[in-house]
Order: structure tokens, then sequence, then C-alpha cells
């Protein structure tokens, strides 16, 4: 008999679920007809499909919103790129209409976002669950038959906008939309700005009323409730009251630093009647040479760059022209004799002293989350009779809404590029590059890593990055200008401004690292670098293509972004950054002393009130104000705010060290101590050593020139910078390898 102990029998393995959840309790929410099969469907092209929602839609921001409507997970967040996915019950038949009509491939998420961006044309938007259009409805009012176009949103059904994303006829969507629907509110509208106007006829003359108009129409722009609307025009009628009246004193905090209120904070800019004119145009359009002619005939006046390259540049400029002009940035201050002009640094406007013409160059720039809060007080506060803004055109509407709330109208000048640029139709291999090209890359690595490897096939090479001075900078163009490079490695520093004779711009990537992660370049950053090949004047024709080493899909996306027009953020407010009159006046009023409290009630007041303007990005100078409370607060409220604007990267820790030490020491002494960074420095380091130490030499100078006879040594510092300057020029035209160094 055979008395072998049977084996247990192994348990069997479940069965998979029928339908893959994140969430299985969420299996209850999915309806009774659906199959597996055609929610597999669902979960495959969750990326693509427009019925499915992501966090960032509701205005809570969190799964645990989507959870409380409802709706059902269909994939999770993929570690810090793609966010989670969900669906509400009611739109997974409508998604596999949307399979059934548009199948999943390829091309269907570019697809999906073309009809969204054709909605957005038609004024067609979704916010958070609802579809709303965008109708504009003119109103004439009683005083000389004045028209103001009102901007208002009303919800749309849904059916109709996925059936467009289904078909994309734009022409049964408008049919099925019909005619858009009368403001409900339009008699009352009508009587309160009659009301406001005739209030207004009283206390001014006719050429002084003409600029409440443009007032009223920039609250009217913006869709609001209308119990808002009516409130911001009020406050609108307010301010230009007491523009005319000459009130200067504040009537009390809100209303003095409210963000709507911010244009009248200039009182010298708002009581000129400037005459402002933009000067509209994409790169190598002759926008610039032509705010430089009508620059260089003014009486006095101010040129306005976004980098001290530039405010270099553009001294040079004028003064090749018989034009006295001095530089002023935030490291210098060099007068020249009978100076007609100041050329500076956009941070360095003088909104005091009036001139009779400014320019403010790269007014796009407003857009940029960390310094666009100086294009945003340049347009609104420079005393100029005269102000020139050159721009691309994409940013006209932002500019001159901001105009509008300084009761100011802009003429606009348009300028066409001399030559086009021409899409080549393949990859340059990076052993057929020829004299005149310029490769773009977008980190300091890249940039000397792709050096390394062109000068190996015997080219000599001119660089441009971020982190290097503009003297380097400068003469590393020179170098590419006059021939003695024949191709340059750049970052998209060169998109700003500087006429170099490129005949080929080749992108070596289409992506960027922006701080938080990687991601496509913009349709504007493409024109921006793009638009530097074939410059008038040195180039018959110019070229873009990219790099045929770069990712495999560059030359693709190359082709897509390049025939699209650049487009402003959507629902754009103006950047603010607090100034000494907001922080002064917040402490007097509140008795607070500690500048991290003022800057914080600063963010919290303008909240209030923010239809146009918002709180530029202000953590580095809140870290910094901390720092200062702690080991300077002895220092008047004054000087700490002054500190707390300096160019200290908090990424660097040796540069926030000695800023620190620096900073202990004026509190405690009066003096800043002694600059030991001049014996621990020379111009024999390594590369980012160099650029390390003037780092230092920046940041010391920029002190020096707010705190006088604090810091001193100025000599010294300047001939270091000088030195390093040599240094790091010959270690750029040298043969050694640099990217794989240290500190790459």
């Amino acid at each position: 008999m055979n008395h072998e102990v049977p084996q247990a029998a192994k348990p069997a393995k479940a069965p998979p679920p029928a339908f893959p959840l994140p969430q299985p309790r969420h299996a209850s929410r999915l309806p009774d007809s659906l199959t597996p099969e055609d929610w597999a469907r669902i979960r495959q092209a969750a990326y693509a499909l427009p019925q499915t929602l992501t966090p960032s839609d509701l205005d809570d921001g969190t799964d645990d919103a989507l959870e409380r409507l409802g709706a059902i997970q269909v994939s999770k967040a993929a570690g810090g790129a793609r966010p989670s996915r969900w669906i509400l019950p009611a739109h997974i038949p409508v998604a596999l209409a949307q399979l059934d009509a548009t199948p999943l491939a390829n091309t269907l998420r570019a697809l999906m976002q073309q009809r969204l961006h054709q909605l957005e044309s038609l004024g067609l938007r979704r916010e958070v669950l609802v579809f709303t259009r965008l109708c504009v409805h003119p109103i004439t009012l009683a005083h000389e038959g004045w028209r103001i176009d009102l901007s208002h949103r009303v919800p749309v059904p849904e059916a109709p906008v996925w059936a467009f994303f289904r078909d994309g006829d734009q022409a049964a969507l408008r049919h099925t939309l019909g005619q858009a629907p009368e403001y409900s509110y339009t008699a009352e509208l009508a009587l309160h700005l009659n009301h406001l106007v005739a209030r207004s006829e009283a206390l001014a003359d006719s050429t002084q009323l003409a600029s409440l108009l443009p007032r009223l129409q920039a609250e009217c722009g913006v869709p609001m409730p209308f119990d808002d609307l009516k409130a911001a025009l009020t406050r609108a009628q307010d301010r230009w009251e007491q523009q005319v009246e000459e009130q200067s004193t504040m009537a009390s905090l809100g209303r003095e630093l409210a963000f709507q209120g911010y244009p009248d904070s200039f009182d010298t800019a708002r009581k000129l009647g400037r005459k402002v004119t933009l000067y509209l145009g994409p790169p190598n359009s002759g926008k610039t040479y032509a705010a430089f002619e009508r620059l260089a005939q003014a009486l006095d006046g101010a040129y306005l760059a976004p980098l001290r390259l530039l405010a270099l540049e553009g001294r040079d400029r004028l003064v090749g022209r018989g034009v006295p002009c001095s530089l002023l940035t935030g490291e210098e201050s060099v007068p020249a004799d009978n100076a007609r002009v100041v050329s500076s640094t956009i941070e360095m406007v003088n909104t005091r002293d009036v001139v009779d013409v400014a320019v403010v160059d790269e007014a796009q720039m407003i857009f940029d989350d960390s310094r666009g809060w100086a294009w945003t007080q340049a347009i609104v506060g420079v005393p100029a009779r005269e102000l020139v803004i050159i721009a691309s055109a994409y940013a006209a509407p932002a500019i001159e809404r901001l105009l509008q709330l300084c009761g100011e109208k802009p003429e606009k000048r348009f300028f066409e590029r001399k030559q086009q640029v021409q899409l080549m139709p393949a990859p340059v291999p990076m052993n057929h590059l020829h004299a005149g090209d310029a490769v773009v890359a977008f980190s300091r690595r890249d940039v000397l890593m792709l050096r390394d490897q062109i000068a190996q096939d015997g080219h000599a090479v001119s660089v441009i990055y971020g982190a290097l001075p503009p003297e380097v900078r400068r003469r590393e163009a020179e170098r590419f200008a006059v021939g003695a490079s024949d191709v340059l490695v750049a970052t998209d520093a060169i998109g700003m401004g500087l006429n170099l004779p490129i005949r080929r711009v080749l992108f070596s990537t289409l992506t960027k690292f922006d701080g938080v992660g990687d991601r496509e370049l913009s349709v504007s950053e493409v024109h921006q670098i793009a638009g530097r090949a074939g410059r008038y004047g040195m180039h018959d024709e110019g070229f873009v293509s990219v790099l045929k080493e770069a990712e495999a899909d560059a030359m693709k996306t190359l082709r897509s972004l390049l025939p699209k027009e650049p487009r402003a953020p959507r629902d754009f407010k103006a950047p603010v950054a607090p100034n000494w009159r907001h922080v002064d006046t917040i402490s007097r009023r509140l008795g607070v002393n500690k500048l991290y409290a003022v800057l914080s009630i600063f963010m919290q007041q303008l909240r209030l009130d923010d239809a146009h303007f918002a709180v530029a990005e202000l953590e580095q100078m809140l870290e910094l104000a901390e720092m200062l409370d702690r080991n300077a607060g002895t220092l008047p409220l004054n000087e700490r705010f002054k500190y707390a604007q300096a160019p200290v990267d908090s990424r660097l820790p040796t540069l926030v060290d000695q800023f620190g030490n620096w900073v202990l020491n004026h509190a405690r002494t009066g003096n800043a101590g002694e600059p030991h960074f001049l014996d621990e420095y020379d111009q024999h380091g390594r590369l980012d050593r160099m650029e390390q130490a003037l780092r230092i030499c920046t940041l010391w100078l920029w002190l020096d020139l707010r705190f006088p006879g604090v810091y001193g040594h100025v000599e010294e510092v300047i001939d270091l910078r000088g030195r390093l300057n040599d240094g790091i020029e010959r270690q750029l035209k040298g043969k050694k390898a640099l990217w794989q160094r240290r500190g790459r």
C-alpha cells in the first residue's frame, strides 16, 4: 500500500479584477453597461481624452476634491510627471464615443489640444466642470456716445462641445450655440456707468475726462460677477477722482496698497499725460533700431534693458552716435560728462525724474515669473513725456490693458521681419557644422560639452551662457562676430537682443529644465531663439533646424512649434513687487518693524483686489527678510529692505554665507569688514570656481552702490573681476575639455 501523505493542493490565484482600478471601491461607480474591453480603452487613452480630469482642473487641486465629486480614478500620478487622471461616470459613454470617432493613436493628444485651442479661439473654455462662453456686448453711454465693450461668460451645454471634440466641425458648433445671449444686467450696468461718468463730469474738464474711459474699459474687459464689476468700476472712478484732485494722501492702507491702485502710486508719471507707443514685431524686424533712432533725437532720456550686457551695448550704441550716455546697472554707476541719456538695467528705473523719451526693451518679459515685476514697474511708473515700449506682438494686449489702468491709450507701430527664417528639411549632423552656425543648449553643462565636441572637429568655438559675466559674454560674441570663432554654442541668452552674424540656428534639444522639471520649449521661446538666424545686414537668409544628435522627436517638435503664433499666458495678471513706499506705509500704519511681517502683509493686502495684478514671486526676498530680521534686526527697516533685494542665489551656499557675514558685520560695527575673497580667488582657478568668485564680486559691488561707506575696496574688487574675466575667457578659448571638470 502506498502510505504517502498527499501534498496540500496550492490555493488557486484569485482572478484579476474585470475592471482594473487604482481605487477598487470605485467599481460601484462604473455604469452597469460598461464592458472590461471598453474600460481598457479608456484607461489606455486617459492622457489624451478631453473628458478626463486632473486635480489641477479643480480649484481645490487635490485628489480628494475629485473623490468628493464621485469621479472614478483612471490612473495614479506618475512620479512627478503625469498627474492622476479621473473621469465622471456620466462622461464614460461620452469618452467611448470620442474614441469611436477619433481612435487612439500617437496623434490623438495633439488633435485634442488643437481642438481645445480652437474652442478657446471661439471664446469657449472649461471652468472646473462647466463649459463657458466669452460674450462681448457694446454698451453706449450718454456722454458723447462713449462705447464700452463688456466681456462676460455664460455657461453652455456640454453636448455640442463634446460633439466638436469628436468631429471638429466649428460651423456646426457655432450653429448649435447660436447668438450670444444678452447680458442680464445691461440696463443696471449702463445706469451705473452713466452715474459714474456724470459724477466725473462735474469734477474735471473734457481733457481730463478722456482718461476715465480706458479705466472703465479695463474693468469691463475682465469677466466678473455683476456686483464685483460694479464695485470695481466704482473703485476705478474713485482713483480717477483722486488723480484729478491730486489727492496724494492715502485714505486707508487697503486703498493705498490695493493692486488696482498700483499705477496711481507713481504720481510723477500719472501727471505727465504720457505719449505711449508700442513698437511691435518679431526678432530682426528693426524695432529696436527705430527706438534708438528716436532716443538719439531726445533732449534727454533713458534706455531700460533686460540684461546688463544689453545696457552696456545700448550705452555704446548711443555713444557711437555722438550721444553722451551714462551707464547704471545693479553693480555699477558710470556717469558720462554732459550725459543726455542713461542706459540701465530695467530694475534700476528712475521713477522720480522726468525725461523726454524713455525706451523699455523686451517688454514681453513681463510674463517672466521671477522678473516680470520690473517691466510692470517700468511701464507704469517711468516718468517720460514719450514712452516707447519694444515688445513681441503677442504681448500687446496685456501691455495695453496695463496702460489702460493708467488712463493711457497707446499708439502701435508694427514692424515686419526683414528676412524670414526657413525651416531646414532635415537635422544637421554635428560634424557638418559651418561658419555662422549657432548651436543652442539649455544648461551650462550641455553648452560646455557641445563646445568640447565641436572643437574636436577643428572649429573655433565661442560660448555664451547665463553664468558668464557680461564682459566675457560680450567678448565671446565679438569673437564670433569678427570671425575669430566660426561656431557659437549658447543658451537661450542669445534670444535676448544680441546682434550676431548667425546664419543657422540649430537646437541641440527642444526641452529645458525650468527649476521644477524638464519641459518642452514654448512657442515664444522657439520664435525668440530661431529669430536670431539670418540677421539683417549680415546674412541674406536665415535657417533653423536641430542637431541630428538631438532627441529622436526634436525635429518633429520644432516643425510643430515654429508655425504657431506665440500666445500670452491665459488670465494674465501683471506681477507687482513691493517698493519702499509700500514697506514704509505698512510699517508706519500698523506699527510693524519686522521686514518679514511687512512683506507678508503686502502680499495679503494686494490679494484683496487682484483682477489685474498679482504679487510677484517673493520667495527669495522673504527668505532673506527672515534672516535679516533674525541676525540684523538693529539695522533700520529701509536698509534691511535694500538687503532683501540683493542678488543672492540661495542655491549657492558660499554666496549666502558671505552675504550673511557682511550683513552681520554691518549691523554690529557699521562696516561690512574686509573682503577676504580677494585673497581666496584668482584668475588661475577652475572655471566653475572663477564663475563663483565673479558672483561674489558682483554682490559686493551691488551692495557698495547701495551702502556708501559700508563696503568700499571697489578698485580691488573691480581689479579681481577683470582678472577673473580674463581667466574665464582664456579657458573658454583654450583647447582643454571643460564640461567634465568639477562644478559642471
